[in-house]
């Protein structure tokens, strides 16, 4: 059993990003993952509140691990923290607690205390933002009701997560991308692709996605492009649902590149690039 804990914990592309938020979103954070790599010992998340209220946000850490289906995340077991070592066991950030008024920002500062004998591998925790409900002030506008109705009401207080990654050791990871297959969404009456990729290595990617497409006798065009396409350490496959600016596709190549999307040294880099031929 591993020790728990080399410290006591204590702590986010380019865009300000929204972690799955409704427009009445309560918190800005940005960017959506902290990946530090090598000597990077240090990373800060700026935390905007664009809403009328004055929140609280009480800071924590918080232990997922992605599964396959559609990339989401399921809660690390006690007993699987027991036997493993993750980011939290060596990093620590400040504050704990954020109070943001109506437009104000805050700075979150992470630092990883490297352990010397660390191997080689990735070690990555989420961080929560929660609101304090009994510390923040709503901002409502009474709604009028006539005599013979009733309102009623509920407050809805959003929580966000972001993965917050430290990569030890040369970078190993490898992307291979496997044969695409088709269908029309309901909804839009566009191209789906369902594209599955394989991933192998120490480290894990949060990747983005490039869908060329070149009919027979025409030129290329960029029918779809997806970022946020991460495969972490925990998972070697996933099938990416994307979805395309055509109503049909007739007989061509499908060219699909997966490059880096991160704001690391080597964002951009090709991981792998494959053309497929598509009948029609």
């Amino acid at each position: 059993m591993k020790k728990r804990h080399y410290l006591a914990t204590t702590l986010l592309g380019a865009f300000m990003f929204l972690v799955n938020v409704p427009l009445n979103a309560s918190l800005l954070i940005t960017p959506l993952q902290v990946i530090m790599e090598g000597r990077e010992r240090s990373a800060e998340i700026v935390l905007i509140n664009p809403s009328q209220d004055t929140n609280t946000y009480r800071v924590h850490w918080m232990q997922l691990k992605q599964v396959e289906k559609a990339g989401g995340y399921v809660p690390v077991s006690d007993a699987e923290r027991e036997t493993r070592l993750d980011l939290e066991d060596f990093a620590v950030f400040t504050p704990r607690q954020v109070t943001l008024g109506p437009n104000q920002k805050q700075t979150v500062r992470i630092a990883v205390r490297r352990p010397a004998d660390l191997p080689d591998g990735e070690y990555k925790t989420h961080l929560r933002f929660m609101i304090v409900p009994e510390l923040s002030q709503r901002h409502e506008t009474p709604k009028k009701v006539d005599e013979n109705e009733m309102s009623f009401g509920a407050k809805v207080y959003a929580s966000y997560s972001i993965p917050i990654i430290y990569r030890s050791g040369d970078i190993d990871v490898k992307i291979d991308i496997g044969a695409p297959s088709f269908s029309i969404n309901e909804k839009t009456s566009t191209v789906m692709v369902e594209l599955p990729v394989n991933r192998s290595g120490l480290h894990g990617v949060v990747g983005h996605i490039d869908l060329y497409f070149q009919a027979d006798g025409g030129a290329e065009e960029l029918i779809a492009s997806q970022g946020n396409s991460s495969l972490f350490p925990e998972i070697n496959q996933r099938v990416f649902k994307i979805m395309t600016n055509q109503k049909s596709l007739s007989a061509g190549k499908l060219r699909v590149v997966f490059k880096k999307g991160e704001f690391t040294k080597d964002k951009d880099v090709v991981l792998d690039e494959k053309v497929f031929s598509i009948g029609g």
